[in-house]
């Protein structure tokens, strides 16, 4: 989609084929996957899910935001540390040239699977009281998708501000913003594409993790990653005047298959609701992410995977 909306410098427009499918946030280079632990060093050393050594004495959370109002808390704080989100099938491993790293993926994707499940359930029934929402998941990320996609090709900014967590809402609006003022670009949602990838469905949950957040009573966060594959189209158009006559000339006009990772994320601070946001789309964790990072690492005991997440934190 993004290709035709004004591309930051340096990116280039592309028509992709069908069947081959590509983030329309990635082709502007608008897609991006920062993690919790990043967002809490930027929110001045907030400690939220990073583990600090115990010799160290860090203000915690709960200090650094004592007397802030609730619209001045941060609605962005980045992707939870252990997500795992399944790639494509042809991004997996072989099964048959490689059957252990096959093996591994497969069996973290289920061990993330239950994982998360029990963590929602947890929070949901038992720290937030909140609606568990199943099957609201897929409706909901296609509608966000979409009013985003559309707030951006409009110019919405005051839409995009509502809809669209702080990270992801600049970057739009930076784009609006250099855009030329004779220029006007439609968006639309052709149709999804009904792929194995989905189940069939064109929409996919992938990840829906949650967790309360620590040093803040009555405070917590859920995040949930949906797979869409969908045929999108963009439209550009030049708006020219010629006395009281108005022209529109059609600049360029596309089509393309698009395979997203949208992520939503809702939000709770001091027992208030903050509603649900689109965080934007996140990379899928790929065999090297499986082995190196701790959280997936296999041959790990329980104390030295601690460990491990802790050191792990520290370099962040």
């Amino acid at each position: 989609m993004a290709s035709t909306l004004r591309l930051p410098a340096g990116t280039s427009a592309r028509i992709v084929p069908s069947g081959t499918f590509v983030s329309p946030l990635s082709v502007a280079g608008l897609s991006h996957c920062r993690t919790f632990a990043q967002t809490s060093q930027q929110l001045a050393g907030a400690r939220a899910m990073n583990f600090r050594p115990p010799s160290q004495a860090q203000p915690s959370f709960k200090t650094k935001t004592k007397g802030m109002k609730p619209n001045e808390f941060p609605n962005d704080i980045g992707l939870m540390p252990g997500t795992f989100i399944r790639p494509l099938w042809r991004d997996m491993p072989s099964i048959f040239l490689a059957p252990r790293d096959r093996w591994h993926m497969e069996w973290t994707w289920l061990k993330s699977w239950f994982g998360n499940y029990a963590s929602v359930l947890a929070y949901c029934i038992k720290d937030a009281k909140l609606p568990l929402g199943f099957l609201k998941r897929r409706k909901a990320a296609a509608e966000y998708q979409q009013n985003m996609y559309k707030a951006f090709a409009e110019g919405d900014i005051a839409r995009i501000r509502a809809i669209c967590c702080d990270g992801i809402a600049n970057k739009l609006i930076k784009e609006i913003e250099r855009r030329p003022k004779d220029e006007k670009v439609t968006w639309k949602r052709l149709k999804l594409l009904r792929k194995p990838s989905t189940n069939f469905t064109g929409i996919r949950v992938i990840s829906d993790r949650a967790s309360t957040i620590p040093d803040i009573p009555k405070s917590g966060v859920r995040q949930i990653v949906v797979r869409i594959t969908s045929r999108q189209s963009t439209t550009t158009t030049k708006i020219q005047k010629a006395g009281a006559q108005v022209e529109e000339s059609v600049v360029l006009a596309k089509e393309q298959d698009c395979v997203e990772h949208v992520m939503l994320q809702h939000l709770r601070w001091n027992n208030q609701d903050k509603g649900w946001r689109i965080w934007g789309t996140v990379t899928p964790t790929m065999l090297e992410d499986a082995k190196n990072d701790p959280h997936f690492k296999p041959g790990l005991g329980t104390a030295e995977r601690i460990e491990m997440i802790k050191e792990s934190m520290m370099k962040r």
